[in-house]
C-alpha cells in the first residue's frame, strides 16, 4: 500500500465524528461455521499469503491447525508451548514461516517491560524453527532471512532457518516495540524518555516534565548496517506496544495506549499514529480503537479495505474502511446473537476477537471464544 493511500486513509478516519461512526448500519449477513470441537477456544487466526491455508491457534494445550480453506479440511496439526491465553498467529511475508506471539491477560504490567515468548514454525510442517523467549518483541524480515527480537536494550538478528545469532544493535532505553523495514535497512524502536534530554523543552513546566518522562515514549530509527541512530522522531507518544512499516516502507504505524492510570474512567483506548519515514517526521493524522485488548488491524488481500476491531456502545465490533477514501463502509457488531446455543452446543465467549480477510475480499472470518463466524459484506460492482 502506497504512502499517499495510507495518508488518505488515516485522514478520513481522523475526521470521523463519534456520531457518524455509530450511525453506520451494522451488516447482518453472516454464517457460523464449524472446524473443530466446541471445547476449543480460539486465540488467533491468519490466512497464508497464497490465500490457500488458514492457520488457527487456540488457548491452553490445543494444537495449531492448518486448514485448507477451499475444502475446509485439516491438513496439519502441531503443538506449541503451554499458554493459558493462547497466541496470536501470523504468516511471514513470503508465507514460509508462522509466528506465534504469546498472549497474556494484560498487554502491560504497570511500570514494567512487556515480556512475552515467540515461536517461529515452518508453515508447512509445523516444525519449530526458533523459540525466542522472554523478549519484548519479535518479527521476521520481509526476505525471511532473519528473525529480529528486542530484549532489554538489544535488538538481535537471528539467522533463519538455523536460528544462529547474526548480529545485534544496542538501543539504550529501549521500550517494548521493534519493527524492521521491508528493505531490511532500518529498524524502528520505541524508547523510554531520558529526563536530561528534554529538560530544555520544559524550563517553566516541571510538572509537565515529570509527567512526560513517566507516561510518554519516543520512537527512533536506526541504520542496520552501521548500527547507528538515524533520528529520534520529534513527537511524544503513549505506551507503544507495536510498530509496523507499510509494505513500501514509507510509513511507520505506531500502536499506542495511554497508561491506564491517566485514562478517563479506565477506558482502554488505543491510538494509531503515522510517521513519514522518508522525511522522518510525524504525520498529524491518526485514529482510535476502544478494543478491550490489543486490537487486530488487518488489510484486505487486494489492499482496498482495512479493518480494525473496537468496542461499541455494548459489544465488540469490527469496523471496515475503504483505504482509498478513508471512509467507514460497514461495521459488524459481535453481539450475543452470534453466539446463541444451537443444538446443545456449549457457549464460550471472549473479549479478544481475531479475524482475517478471506479470499475474494468479500468476507472476513472472525474467531471469538469457541465460535467461527464468516461476515459477508459483498459490495456491488
Amino acid at each position: 500500500m502506497g504512502a499517499l493511500m495510507l495518508r488518505i486513509l488515516l485522514l478520513g478516519l481522523f475526521m470521523f465524528s463519534q456520531h457518524e461512526l455509530w450511525s453506520q448500519t451494522t451488516n447482518s449477513d453472516f454464517e457460523r461455521i464449524k472446524l473443530g470441537s466446541d471445547e476449543v477456544e480460539y486465540s488467533g487466526i491468519a490466512l497464508s499469503p497464497d490465500l490457500k491455508t488458514l492457520a488457527i491457534c487456540s488457548k491452553k494445550l490445543s494444537p495449531v491447525q492448518l486448514i485448507d480453506w477451499e475444502s475446509r479440511k485439516v491438513i496439519q496439526k502441531f503443538n506449541t508451548s503451554d499458554r493459558t491465553y493462547g497466541s496470536k498467529i501470523s504468516y511471514s511475508v513470503g508465507g514460509k514461516y508462522l509466528v506465534l506471539q504469546e498472549l497474556n491477560y494484560a498487554e502491560f504490567s504497570q511500570n514494567r517491560d512487556r515480556i512475552v515468548d515467540f515461536e517461529i514454525a515452518d508453515a508447512t510442517s509445523g516444525k519449530q524453527i526458533k523459540s525466542i523467549e522472554n523478549v519484548k518483541d519479535a518479527a521476521i524480515s520481509s526476505d525471511e532471512k532473519y528473525a529480529v527480537s528486542l530484549d532489554k536494550d538489544e535488538v538481535t538478528f537471528w539467522n533463519l532457518p538455523d536460528g544462529s545469532k547474526d548480529k545485534s544493535i544496542r538501543v539504550p532505553g529501549a521500550a517494548n516495540a521493534v519493527a524492521l523495514s521491508p528493505d531490511g535497512k532500518t529498524i524502528a524502536v520505541s524508547e523510554m524518555i531520558n529526563e536530561d534530554d528534554i529538560k530544555s523543552q520544559f524550563k517553566k513546566n516541571k510538572k509537565g516534565l515529570k509527567a512526560t518522562v513517566k507516561f510518554k515514549q519516543l520512537i527512533s530509527l536506526y541504520d542496520v548496517e552501521s548500527k547507528s541512530k538515524i533520528k529520534t522522531i520529534g513527537e511524544f507518544y503513549d505506551l507503544i506496544y507495536r510498530l509496523s512499516f507499510s509494505p513500501d516502507g514509507e510509513i511507520l504505524l505506531a500502536f499506542q495506549t495511554p497508561e491506564i492510570t491517566i485514562q478517563v474512567n479506565n477506558n482502554k483506548q488505543t491510538f494509531i499514529n503515522l510517521i513519514d519515514v522518508v522525511n522522518r517526521e510525524p504525520l498529524r493524522k491518526g485514529f482510535t480503537s476502544m478494543s478491550i485488548a490489543q486490537p487486530e488491524l488487518k488489510m484486505s488481500n487486494n489492499k482496498k479495505l482495512f479493518a480494525i476491531n473496537s468496542k461499541g456502545t455494548r459489544f465488540q465490533e469490527i469496523h471496515l474502511y475503504d483505504t482509498e477514501t478513508g471512509t467507514l463502509q460497514k461495521r459488524f457488531e459481535l453481539g450475543r446473537r452470534l453466539f446463541e446455543k444451537i443444538d446443545g452446543e456449549k457457549l464460550l465467549s471472549d473479549a479478544r476477537p481475531s479475524f482475517t480477510f478471506l479470499p475474494g475480499d468479500q468476507s472476513i472470518l472472525i474467531a471469538m471464544g469457541n465460535q467461527l463466524v464468516v461476515w459477508n459484506f459483498e459490495f456491488s460492482e
